[in-house]
């Protein structure tokens, strides 16, 4: 009956349900153990400075453009059938150690802020792995009616996951055993993996289709091949552009949160982005089953990768005249769940017309210390531009937003324009 209901709501065939279904559950496992300690990783921020959390911004970029090239070492040396799911299993035992730290095993100096910035990493780097695996295993058409729906897995472990945290978890129970929980629940995809490369090749097999055979293939001994492809492939450095006008628009939405934000008291402003967040990832999930896989069949990538852009590029400018707080939680809702629900698999769906060297080596790069780098990047200007520098009020920053969100949604135009074209769309 589930199955019938999902072939009815969505665009998905019955012979890609079984992979559909299970990478499902294997994007809300992931997400679910990310929401888990996030919950503990920005409970930390609140005993520091404003120094001190920008120089944690800092260590994050740093650390993660480290880890893409360990990452990237560690790739050209094994076969990709080891290496996806050999990265959950280290990240599960990088819990461990942490939580044999927490108790008192050995000792690791300023745990708090190496675990803050640990995490950091963690939150984009499994999920950038995850989507070079779908990316190699579904098509381009197939992801265009599949991804909207998969994403939809990981909005509901991003709700499943704070309530594990807010209910299941009792508040006493301290870092280390909520890293021992999640360390656990990290293992779950190793046997989903193994399952999803044998229902990939049936499908291989069936449609005689060569893009699932990724699995036993090798990736280049080189490991600066991945930045090699990036720096002469114009649709990665597109895509990395993309991604680094997404954080400023993150950055800028952080900013005008925050201000809008000031005159509540602490508890009111966590139960007002508390529901933001629920509200967020319930739309998410509406759109991900209902809207993303039609939009992207019918309107083409040209359309889903700058709706989302040039709708925040209008709103910025009605929100700079007027900063309501019920404005500006009401775009940072949309943003995120568009973002989430059809920005995001959109994206994701580039990768599939790329070779496995930018799928595994060269999307690391992009998704973690591109994305990394930019938070950081932009922290800075938002600072110069407010308190730091130029002492601007919000109204014109927010125009500057604006601007750059225009720019964002015609880098996306152009982007989605060429894939449509290249694939006869």
């Amino acid at each position: 009956m589930l199955s019938n209901l999902i072939l009815k709501l969505t665009n998905i065939r019955a012979s890609e349900l079984k992979a559909a279904m299970m990478s499902f559950v294997f994007i809300f496992t992931l997400m679910a153990s990310y929401m888990i300690l996030k919950p503990v990783r920005d409970a930390m921020p609140s005993d520091w400075g404003d120094v001190t959390l920008a120089t944690q911004w800092t260590y994050t970029f740093i650390f993660s453009t480290i880890a893409v090239i360990v990452y990237n070492f560690i790739a050209s040396q094994i076969q990709l059938r080891y290496l996806v799911p050999g990265v959950f299993i280290f990240f599960s035992f990088s819990f461990i150690l942490f939580y044999l730290a927490y108790q008192g095993v050995f000792t690791i100096p300023h745990i708090g802020k190496v675990f803050y910035v640990w995490i950091s990493i963690f939150s984009l780097f499994h999920i950038s792995v995850f989507w070079g695996f779908m990316t190699g295993n579904f098509n381009k058409e197939q992801g265009k009616r599949i991804f909207g729906f998969i994403t939809t897995g990981a909005s509901i472990g991003a709700i499943v996951g704070p309530v594990i945290v807010t209910f299941i978890i009792d508040k006493d129970v301290n870092e280390g055993t909520i890293l021992l929980f999640t360390s656990t629940l990290l293992l779950i995809p190793i046997p989903i993996i193994f399952y999803l490369n044998r229902l990939f090749k049936k499908m291989a097999n069936h449609q005689n289709n060569n893009q699932t055979t990724i699995n036993t293939k090798s990736l280049s001994a080189n490991p600066l091949s991945g930045f090699q492809e990036f720096i002469r492939h114009p649709r990665l450095i597109g895509i990395a552009t993309f991604i680094f006008l997404f954080t400023a628009i993150s950055a800028f939405f952080y900013f005008t949160q925050t201000n809008v934000l000031k005159e509540y008291a602490r508890g009111e402003r966590r139960q007002i982005l508390g529901s933001v967040e629920l509200i967020t990832n319930t739309l998410t999930i509406i759109l991900g089953f209902f809207a993303t896989s039609r939009l992207t069949t019918r309107f083409g990538l040209s359309t889903t990768l700058s709706i989302v852009p040039f709708f925040i590029a209008i709103f910025m400018l009605l929100i700079g005249v007027h900063p309501a707080v019920w404005m500006v939680l009401g775009l940072q809702i949309i943003r995120r769940s568009g973002n989430y629900a059809i920005t995001r698999p959109s994206r994701e769906i580039l990768f599939t017309t790329v070779d496995n060297e930018a799928r595994f080596k060269t999307k690391p790069f992009i998704d973690v210390a591109i994305y990394r780098g930019g938070d950081v990047f932009w922290i800075w200007v938002i600072a110069l531009l407010g308190e730091g520098y130029f002492n601007l009020s919000l109204t014109p920053i927010l125009v500057i937003c604006s601007v750059i969100a225009v720019i964002w949604g015609v880098v996306g135009l152009r982007l989605g324009r060429k894939f449509d074209k290249e694939n006869n769309i």
